[in-house]
């Protein structure tokens, strides 16, 4: 009785490992997209993972009531990408050096190493250039891959569309 216990506890604790409180770093800037605004239609990306991105941000907005049309006033681009999470990214300006995307350590007893899965959305207004609004969302990732990660990206990335606040973290239950 007492291994079968013990053996259960150990298989319960190995499970729950994998699904737990993911962190999502979110960074928006701009003055923001008002209800009038139409998104030039695009043919969709030749490689499949920006397709997929592209798709899943066309269908949010699309379920906010963003139009996206043939003469659109904005542009939308979208970007996904995924880097081994213990590589560090650096900006460097004359003698400053910014991080970009800091390199994560491993936690103690995880059993495989983290990814950042990024996905970065900005929609700049056609007539001009101006850059009304750009969204981030990233999370390190053990197990999970893209297509169970995409969905809560996208919302994050587009949370705060028409009034940006900058950088701010959410947590939210989910596979590591």
């Amino acid at each position: 009785m007492g291994s079968r216990l013990l053996l259960s506890s150990i298989l319960l604790l190995g499970l729950s490992s994998c699904v737990g409180p993911v962190e999502t770093r979110v960074n928006s800037t701009g003055p923001g997209v008002g209800a009038s605004t139409t998104i030039l239609q695009e043919a969709l990306p030749v490689a499949s993972t920006a397709a997929q991105a592209r798709a899943a941000v066309i269908t949010l907005l699309a379920d906010r009531g963003y139009r996206e049309t043939q003469s659109g006033n904005v542009q939308l681009h979208v970007a996904f990408a995924e880097r081994d999470a213990a590589i560090s990214v650096k900006s460097k300006s004359g003698d400053a050096v910014t991080d970009i995307a800091a390199a994560k350590v491993q936690k103690p007893l995880q059993s495989c190493a983290d990814r950042e899965m990024r996905l970065a959305v900005t929609l700049t207004r056609i007539a001009d250039g101006a850059e009304l609004y750009r969204g981030t969302a990233s999370e390190y990732h053990c197990k999970a891959q893209m297509a169970e990660v995409l969905p809560a990206l996208v919302t994050a990335a587009l949370a705060d569309l028409s009034q940006p606040k900058g950088a701010y973290k959410i947590k939210r239950q989910g596979l590591d």
